[in-house]
């Protein structure tokens, strides 16, 4: 089809450009309320019906029923989306607990296990090995999946990832300009020089000149690049826990400790009701935003100049493991079209299907290989190849802080308790952490 949504890229920017502020938090935290109407309906093909759900902002919203009325056109089949309004792990529960739930959903990585053990989602294996699917495993990076496998290690795969987003740092010149910065973190990287204690070094200016520098949070995606920055290793081959034990991923963990302690980078839970990194980002008040591509909408309108860069690392210029956020979908273990669910599922992370989703100033970056230009579109951000490198290198969600939903839910509160207590150290941080992933199996 010549004129199909599925052949060519679509401009999301002015689909994006409404109520943006609210998807600056949609990537990172899939549990946070979504915007959006009712179920929809697209395609009226013959073989019945099918429907999936998602979280979703009034653009994504938009942007989901085109994407519906074309899915039903490729699989022949009348496609229903339902954006979720409000909490919406809450509600999905509710909807597979009453029968009542759409044939395929995202899934978020803190989700995924406690759903796999109560069979709510199905395997995908057969259907992935089956011959007929639009994508195979391996057209994904290996790393980005994991944490949709089962946590004690059998066999299969319960979810795709719809796309992902990895952890870099964004730049706004100008705060780093008016404080005497005068080589940005990308020119720093592109020099060979950007290492903790250059990034340090850059922290420290931007607080002198009573602004700044970086603002985290207790989500792993903000944290856990520490760990791995200078060399280390946050989990091993088989996804246990070995950062307390490596030197280089406690040397990393010192000297994010040490930058709260100084001033140099505030925690997020220490900040005034009603602030937060990204409002403060957009107003010019921050130098770095530790965010993934989900930002770039909202940054088209600003005035300042900005660009990412990687996580600095020892060498100063190697680009290290770092999270990567991800989402997934996955198939109803009760469907009530299982056929047209899993072609659906097929074709939604499909490389035809992530490039119509993604393509023109989108929120993401692609999961399936192959779709580098997706990030480098238009040039904006100058360095947007550096997302696909990030990616290539990066890790999913390790499964040891998700492989069941009291430590899913225990270890951001444990995180936040530690950050405020400036006695805490990286051995400190690091026995704690192990201890309530152990006591938690």
């Amino acid at each position: 089809m010549s004129d199909s949504l599925f052949s060519r890229s679509v401009d999301r920017r002015a689909v994006l450009r409404t109520g943006m502020l609210g998807a600056l938090g949609l990537a990172a935290a899939p549990a946070l309320a979504a915007c959006g109407g009712g179920p929809t309906s697209g395609g009226s093909g013959t073989g019945g019906s099918v429907s999936w759900a998602a979280w979703a902002n009034p653009g994504e919203d938009e942007r989901y029923k085109q994407f519906a009325t074309e899915l039903g056109k490729k699989i022949n089949a009348k496609v229903n989306f339902q954006a979720v309004v409000g909490d919406y792990q809450a509600k999905m529960l509710s909807q597979l607990a009453g029968g009542a739930a759409p044939d395929a959903f995202y899934v978020g990585d803190a989700d995924m296990a406690k759903m796999i053990d109560a069979k709510q989602i199905s395997d995908l294996t057969e259907y992935l090995n089956g011959g007929n699917a639009p994508i195979k495993l391996d057209d994904f990076p290996e790393d980005l999946y994991q944490w949709c496998k089962p946590a004690d290690g059998s066999a299969g795969i319960f979810g795709i990832p719809v796309d992902c987003n990895p952890s870099v740092l964004w730049f706004n010149k100008d705060v780093l300009s008016a404080a005497g910065v005068s080589q940005d973190p990308s020119q720093l990287f592109e020099a060979g020089t950007w290492t903790p204690d250059a990034l340090e070094d850059l922290l420290g200016k931007v607080r002198a000149s009573g602004k700044k520098g970086l603002i985290l949070s207790n989500w792993w995606f903000n944290w856990c690049w520490a760990t791995t920055m200078s060399g280390g290793q946050l989990i091993d081959e088989s996804g246990k826990l070995v950062f307390a034990d490596d030197p280089k991923a406690q040397e990393g963990l010192e000297w994010l400790l040490e930058q709260f302690r100084s001033g140099n980078v505030t925690y997020a839970g220490s900040l005034p009701k009603g602030q937060s990194g990204d409002a403060l980002f957009l107003a010019g008040q921050l130098a770095l935003n530790n965010v993934g591509r989900w930002a770039l909408p909202t940054l088209k309108e600003v005035k300042f100049g900005y660009d990412i860069a990687p996580v600095p690392s020892s060498s100063g210029k190697d680009i290290v493991p770092v999270p990567v956020a991800a989402a997934a979908i996955a198939l109803n273990t009760k469907a009530k079209n299982r056929e047209k669910g899993l072609e659906l599922i097929g074709n939604y992370v499909s490389r035809d299907g992530q490039k119509f989703r993604l393509s023109g100033g989108g929120n993401a970056v692609p999961s399936i290989k192959g779709l580098d230009e997706i990030a480098t579109e238009g040039g904006v951000p100058v360095h947007g190849q550096w997302f696909n490198d990030v990616v290539a290198n990066g890790y999913a969600i390790p499964r040891a802080f998700v492989g069941n939903s009291k430590t899913a839910t225990e270890l951001p509160l444990l995180v936040d308790k530690l950050f405020k207590d400036s006695s805490t150290t990286a051995a400190s941080f690091s026995s704690a952490v192990t201890r309530l992933v152990e006591s938690t199996k």
